[in-house]
C-alpha cells in the first residue's frame, strides 16, 4: 500500500493525507479545482512539521541592499505590505530600518503569524508592525486595503502560488498599491517545465505579467541568494512602479 501511494503522491502529499486524516477520494476531489498550494492546510503543515526549506532565518540580502541605498531619501510615513511574510524576517527588517513606516505582514499560515507575533512581543517591537493570518487573495474583498500601500514586498510568493493565478496576483498588487506606489520584488526563476512549488518562471514572463499597469524602474537582475550555491543565480530583484 505504501509503495502504491508513493508512486502516485509526492512525499509532501502523502504527509498531507496522513497528517489530516483525509481519505484519498476526498483529497483528489479537493485538489481538482485548485492546486494544493491554494489551501491553508498545505502551508500549515509545513510550519507545523518545520519543513520550510525556503526560510533561511534572516532577511534577504537584496532587501538590505535596496533599503540601505534608500536610507538617505526623504523620511516620510509609508505603509508597507509583505505578502506571504512567513516568519517575518523581511517585515521586521523593514520596520526597524524605516521607523516612520507601518509594516503589515500577511500569510496563509496561522503558525507563521503566531511566530511573528511572539517574536514581536519578545523583541518589544514598536507598534509599526502588524501581522494578519489571511489568504492574501482575499484582501481585495476589504475596501480598507484599496490603494492603501506605498510599497508591496514580493519575496518569492509568485512562485508559490498556482501559475494560473499569477494574473490574479498582479491584480491584487495593483489593488493594494497607491498610484506611483512600488512593487519591490525578489522573484525565483527556474525552468517552467519543472513541477512545484516552487513553480517556474522567467524574467520575460515577469515583465509580461507587469507590463499593464507598471513601469520597470529598476531592471530585473540576479541578486545574492541566501541559499548560496544551491540557488545562486535563480533569484532576480526588480522594482516596478504602479502607473497612475
Amino acid at each position: 500500500m505504501k509503495y502504491w501511494l508513493s508512486t502516485i503522491y509526492s512525499v509532501d502529499e502523502y504527509i498531507y493525507i496522513r497528517f489530516h486524516g483525509t481519505n484519498i477520494v476526498s483529497y483528489l476531489f479537493e485538489m481538482s479545482n485548485y492546486s494544493k498550494v491554494s489551501y491553508k492546510d498545505f502551508w500549515e503543515e509545513k510550519y507545523l512539521t518545520n519543513y520550510t526549506p525556503w526560510d533561511i532565518g534572516e532577511v534577504a540580502p537584496a532587501f538590505i541592499k535596496y533599503f540601505t541605498k534608500e536610507q538617505n531619501q526623504e523620511k516620510k510615513h509609508i505603509n508597507v505590505a509583505v505578502l506571504g511574510c512567513g516568519r517575518g524576517h523581511d517585515a521586521f527588517y523593514i520596520a526597524n530600518h524605516k521607523k516612520s513606516s507601518i509594516v503589515y505582514g500577511f500569510d496563509f499560515s496561522y503558525n507563521a503569524i503566531r511566530f511573528c507575533n511572539k517574536k514581536k512581543n519578545e523583541i518589544n517591537s514598536e507598534s509599526n508592525t502588524y501581522f494578519h493570518q489571511v489568504d492574501f487573495f482575499e484582501l481585495v474583498n476589504e475596501k480598507k486595503w484599496s490603494t492603501f500601500f506605498d510599497l508591496v514586498i514580493e519575496h518569492t510568493s509568485l512562485c508559490a502560488i498556482e501559475p494560473k493565478r499569477r494574473g490574479e496576483y498582479v491584480n491584487l498588487i495593483k489593488y493594494l498599491l497607491k498610484p506611483k506606489g512600488l512593487l519591490i520584488g525578489l522573484f525565483f526563476m527556474r525552468p517552467k517545465e519543472l513541477s512545484g512549488p516552487p513553480y517556474g518562471s522567467t524574467p520575460d514572463e515577469i515583465r509580461t505579467l507587469l507590463q499593464e499597469g507598471f513601469t520597470e524602474i529598476e531592471k530585473l537582475h540576479i541578486e545574492e541568494c541566501l541559499h548560496k550555491n544551491k540557488l545562486e543565480g535563480d533569484e532576480y530583484f526588480g522594482v516596478f512602479e504602479r502607473m497612475s
